[in-house]
């Protein structure tokens, strides 16, 4: 059943606490987004780095903290090889990608513009080919990035709780459009494919703050933005500073803040793994959740909320009806202009590419909170010299007094 929430709007009632401070900001923004986590993609050390530092500074604030496993199984093409005239190109750094593999097989690698179909391909096992070797298709080669990115980065990881291993019977490799130009002149290419399946975990970091009303202890809030990005990609990093380092570093502002002065109802503060992998990480933590569902009164997720080069100047809120009042009244620190609220059902496709599905799919009221796109999004180019500082503190305050409001009334 969904739960509407009551808030007195009391502008004397408001609480103004003091925000955090561009330096702890910055500070912030370098221990998540710098290259030394390497982007943080799930389940690598470099995301394992930045959430220590995140845990670690919710510790330092007195919130009690832990890290939820997320288990997942990632298809490991360590080793692999292709020769084009005599030349060996390694699997790393995007030079082709594993759409489909089978057991290893002796014989030629046929090279098509399509992929095949039933019939084409129970044709190419009797014929006893090795695999197939596809050619990029205009789009493909147009953004190759955003190609190996799906696939290379996405495809290969795997929820293990509903995982099904397919049953493919012919390897198919995808090259890249700098590869497919070499391979024109080359009649014989061998692609070597070494495969393996390794366990590895993601993690949320969960951090609770009791509610100082006992009263309203079973009417927990939750706030959260994602901490994992896409990773390393061959010799470049997507550091992923705008998305979503720009809603972990408001996220963990409002964190610190609220707990030097708890509210009167529980808050939980979550940073979730797998949002780039299709929200595995909040669909992790619904599936298993810290505290029942019933006792979640709502959800509030930051997405992209600090670039330079943002398409709203703002901060554009996206959610239930019963949270547009309290949202344009507490957001003094931007201009009028500079707010806008769209509800749910309006933008209900774009809600579902963000960690506020995972929410209401179990009928949790959501609030999403961002500045809009950036042409930066996915590209090596989201670095920390691209963040508005000053508007990042400012949403900062404004998340945290948005929590304060809901929190107390």
């Amino acid at each position: 059943m969904k739960r509407y929430i009551i808030i007195a709007l009391c502008s004397c009632c408001l609480f103004t606490a003091q925000a955090q401070t561009i330096k702890q900001l910055k500070r912030d923004m370098y221990g998540i987004a710098s290259d030394a986590t390497e982007g943080r993609f799930t389940g690598s050390p470099g995301y394992l780095k930045a959430a220590r530092y995140v845990a670690g500074q919710l510790k330092a604030a007195g919130l009690k903290t832990t890290f939820q496993a997320v288990p997942l199984l990632w298809d490991n093409y360590d080793g692999s090889t292709i020769s084009i005239n005599q030349k060996i190109y390694p699997h790393q750094g995007g030079n082709f990608i594993i759409l489909q593999h089978a057991a290893p097989k002796p014989g030629d690698w046929v090279v098509l513009k399509d992929r095949p179909d039933s019939a084409n391909t129970a044709a190419l096992i009797k014929l006893k080919v090795a695999g197939v070797i596809l050619l990029p298709n205009e789009q493909q080669a147009k953004d190759w990035e955003t190609t190996v990115i799906r696939q290379y980065r996405f495809g290969y990881i795997h929820y293990a709780a509903d995982y099904v291993p397919s049953q493919a019977s012919l390897t198919i490799i995808l090259l890249s459009p700098n590869l497919a130009e070499k391979l024109n002149k080359d009649p014989k290419t061998i692609a070597d494919i070494r495969f393996k399946q390794d366990r590895v975990n993601g993690y949320n970091i969960i951090a609770t703050l009791p509610g100082s009303d006992k009263n309203l202890k079973g009417q927990t809030i939750i706030a959260g933005a994602h901490l994992d990005h896409i990773g390393r990609l061959g010799g470049h990093i997507y550091n992923g500073a705008n998305d979503d380092g720009s809603g972990c570093v408001a996220l963990l502002a409002a964190a610190k803040t609220l707990a030097h002065h708890p509210a009167k109802r529980p808050l939980l503060f979550v940073f979730y793994c797998g949002e780039e992998l299709n929200l595995l990480g909040s669909r992790y933590l619904m599936d298993h959740p810290p505290i029942t569902v019933k006792n979640m009164l709502m959800n509030i997720n930051l997405e992209q909320v600090g670039s330079r080069h943002r398409s709203f100047p703002g901060v554009w809120a996206v959610g239930d009806q019963q949270f547009k009042n309290s949202f344009f009244t507490l957001s003094k620190t931007f201009a009028h202009p500079d707010l806008k609220f769209s509800p749910t059902d309006s933008l209900r496709d774009e809600l579902s590419n963000t960690d506020s599905y995972s929410f209401m799919k179990k009928q949790v009221p959501s609030l999403l909170l961002s500045s809009g796109g950036f042409d930066e999004h996915h590209t090596p180019q989201d670095k920390i010299d691209l963040i508005d500082f000053p508007h990042l503190q400012k949403v900062s305050r404004l998340l945290n007094q948005l929590i304060r409001q809901i929190a107390d009334h």
